[in-house]
């Protein structure tokens, strides 16, 4: 095996210069062995590492966040590992932590990262929790991918405002209003009169009138009372 890695590191290396016999120089520019990918076995390892306790995660977090910075390639490879990774059937966080763990760290990693095209990923299990409850919403690690994407979600988020399941629209509510802005409000105000909810309805109404006297999100607002109320009608109180 150690003769192997050898033989592999050495070809490497040789690829890294592409040598113009005759000019006598290299004939293209040099790349840096510093701006390649994490090896596969690098890789599923810090996906691994998510799962398990904070501090390895965090290390796991910035060890894929350099990767994914290197190139476009590199930002695939990492997206593509974390999503295969999160992407379990007939999962349940409530009663497997390790996976909580890794759906916490990998919808933000995803979500930072801007991967777009793991956004159905992700709104599948908008509703998903870990048998926890928060006003920060931690315990629904979905959210906070989603939320991260900021206006790419948007269009992805707007046919979930109706969807026949109330708490699906409840939560795509609260993705709007932290991802905040005009086009965001505006799919809320689009959304109000068709509301049949009372509580979401309720909900609907303060978000938008928070989006249009604050001009923040739920993070920056001073006033949250109304807010909040409004928003526990929908969460496990209605």
């Amino acid at each position: 095996m150690q003769r192997q890695l050898l033989f592999f590191l050495f070809f490497a290396m040789l690829s890294l210069f592409n040598v113009d016999s005759s000019a006598g120089r290299p004939s293209g520019p040099k790349r840096s062995l510093g701006r390649q990918c994490v090896s596969d076995n690098e890789l599923a390892k810090a996906v691994v590492s998510l799962s398990r306790q904070y501090d390895e995660a965090q290390v796991a977090q910035r060890l894929l966040r350099q990767s994914a910075k290197r190139s476009s390639a590199c930002r695939r490879q990492v997206v593509a590992a974390v999503m295969g990774a999160m992407n379990k059937p007939n999962l349940d966080i409530s009663r497997d932590q390790a996976f909580a763990n890794l759906w916490r760290e990998g919808a933000v990693l995803l979500g930072d990262l801007k991967a777009t095209q793991s956004l159905d990923l992700l709104l599948s299990h908008i509703k998903m929790m870990d048998g926890g409850f928060t006003l920060t919403m931690t315990h629904q690690p979905a959210l906070e991918g989603i939320i991260r994407m900021g206006t790419l979600a948007i269009p992805k988020l707007k046919p979930l405002l109706q969807s026949k399941d109330w708490q699906t629209r409840h939560y795509a509510v609260y993705c709007l209003f932290r991802i905040g802005g005009t086009s965001a409000r505006r799919e809320l105000e689009s959304a109000l009169p068709m509301e049949r909810d009372r509580c979401v309805k309720k909900f609907l109404s303060v978000s938008i009138k928070t989006m249009r006297g604050a001009k923040e999100t739920i993070r920056g607002t001073t006033d949250q009372s109304e807010l909040v109320t409004s928003f526990m009608c929908t969460s496990g109180f209605k």
